[in-house]
């Protein structure tokens, strides 16, 4: 059976990573060495296309509202040159009511309170956000069963309740572009991926017990084009993802490809584990975004995000960099846009190799490439009903330490297929998984992942879900089929 955690995961490199890091520090250096000078030049904010409501995770950013109101075709002029470079592009934020899809980057994105359950909490939650205080609260629960696969046929559920706060320092304490940023969660129920042995866990929502989530305090410069994020956090939250992910359910797809966890657990976030960190982003133009971290790798903290000690037998950082591209995604452009992100992680951590555990190597290296595109939109310009497809590839050299040192995965979603469910989205995933040659009956796993998105109200969503599996041990083994249905409410 391919194991997933870090600490059946130790190895000697086939590559020394150690060249990775050095080059890498240097050219993350150099990268924001240059921040000062690349800010003097004039943002290019020419565009020929007519405004219109920004589009959805499946498709292209959409309104807080999720509005589908036609473009008007009218030409809208340029924003400003003095507007930060972020905020020249659409946020694609199709949730931030929900702090499990509040992703970072929607922190503080505005959302309409017809999006909770509970609404304005008569006047108290609008007055509190007024001051600098956005509290969001959501359950979520993944009822599940294996068709075939696995000994027997099992019953599972996974509930995941999660609240978070966003403080507005700039309200607050009149502290200009900081904030802080805190989430709490508590799980419950049982865990069907274990059961089955699949190294593509079939949700996101496990994860037993009361957990801290992310704390981290952000601060904005050079006219918000750069930011810096200091405190507890993951480095899935960031790099390696892709909005158009958080339309499944399978941990093997969201939020990020499956081999970075599996390769390194200490890469992930909450729930379980979180990692201290410090994080850089710089909007180079409203297209391009460079983005750089320095995280912990206490494996202890990666299962569980209340151990804050920085070294429990554990050595250096983990790095990772990347470089984001989004492709007609300026808020007075209405074609069809796209996101596409490339980079790389570094650790030099000590790893147990897969062969004999008792052994350790010093390093880890990879890269990753991703991207999604808008390719269909039935209703024309500035709609967000409409197909939009993704591809993701990661790569690691050192199989003796990665249990899945190639990745590939492919899907798509379509926002709106029926007219009268015009936000209802329905998508398609698939995903590989290569094992090394160093763990036994060593083969590769598969994972199709077929949902539906249905939102009743605005504050539910409820996704009947299918996924099958071939080898989902990630070794010879037999296949399996999972239904379930997963409910989202937001509070």
């Amino acid at each position: 059976m391919l194991k997933l955690h870090a600490y059946t995961r130790r190895t000697v490199p086939l590559l020394d990573g150690g060249w990775w890091l050095n080059v890498g520090s240097i050219v993350l250096f150099a990268l924001f060495g240059l921040v000062p000078c690349i800010a003097q030049q004039p943002a290019n904010t020419t565009t020929d296309s007519s405004a219109g409501p920004p589009p959805s995770a499946s498709a292209s950013p959409q309104t807080p509202d999720n509005s589908s109101a036609q473009s008007n075709g009218t030409q809208n002029p340029a924003p400003p040159a003095a507007l930060p470079k972020s905020e020249q592009r659409k946020r694609i934020c199709p949730r931030p009511a929900d702090p499990n899809f509040r992703t970072y980057g929607c922190r503080d994105q505005d959302f309409d309170w017809e999006e909770t359950l509970t609404n304005d909490w008569r006047g108290a939650r609008e007055t509190l956000h007024e001051r600098g205080i956005t509290p969001t609260v959501s359950y979520y629960l993944a009822t599940q069963t294996n068709a075939t696969g696995g000994t027997h046929a099992i019953w599972a559920y996974a509930g995941m309740f999660s609240a978070a706060v966003n403080l507005d320092f700039d309200k607050l304490f009149k502290i200009p572009g900081m904030s802080f940023y805190l989430d709490g969660r508590w799980g419950t129920g049982s865990n069907l991926s274990t059961d089955l042995g699949a190294v593509f866990p079939v949700n996101t929502v496990y994860a037993l017990g009361a957990w801290f989530g992310e704390m981290y305090l952000q601060q904005k410069f050079l006219r918000g084009d750069l930011t810096i994020v200091l405190g507890r956090f993951g480095a899935n939250g960031m790099f390696a993802t892709l909005p158009v992910l958080a339309n499944y359910v399978s941990l093997g797809l969201f939020p990020t490809p499956m081999s970075m966890i599996a390769n390194d657990y200490a890469y992930g976030g909450p729930p379980p584990g979180n990692q201290w960190a410090a994080q850089a982003l710089y909007d180079v133009s409203p297209e391009v975004e460079l983005a750089a971290g320095v995280f912990n790798n206490n494996l202890n903290s990666s299962h569980d995000a209340n151990i804050f000690a920085f070294q429990q037998g554990n050595k250096g950082v983990l790095v990772a960099a990347q470089i984001t591209y989004f492709h007609r995604q300026r808020i007075t452009d209405t074609r069809k846009s796209g996101q596409f992100t490339t980079g790389f992680f570094e650790s030099n951590n000590a790893f147990a190799t897969l062969a004999n555990s008792a052994v350790k190597s010093q390093g880890n290296a990879g890269l990753f490439v991703l991207g999604q595109q808008t390719v269909y939109r039935p209703n024309g310009p500035g709609t967000p009903q409409g197909l939009t497809i993704w591809g993701a590839y990661t790569y690691t050299s050192r199989q003796v330490i990665d249990s899945m040192p190639i990745y590939g995965g492919a899907g798509l979603s379509y926002e709106g297929l029926f007219r009268s469910r015009s936000r209802d989205i329905i998508s398609v995933g698939w995903a590989y998984g290569l094992t090394s040659k160093y763990i036994r009956n060593a083969s590769y796993s598969n994972m199709l992942e077929v949902n539906y998105q249905w939102f009743p109200k605005r504050y539910l969503t409820l996704i009947p879900d299918f996924q099958y599996l071939l080898n989902p041990k990630g070794t010879i083994s037999s296949n399996a089929a999972v239904f379930g249905v997963q409910t989202n409410l937001v509070f």
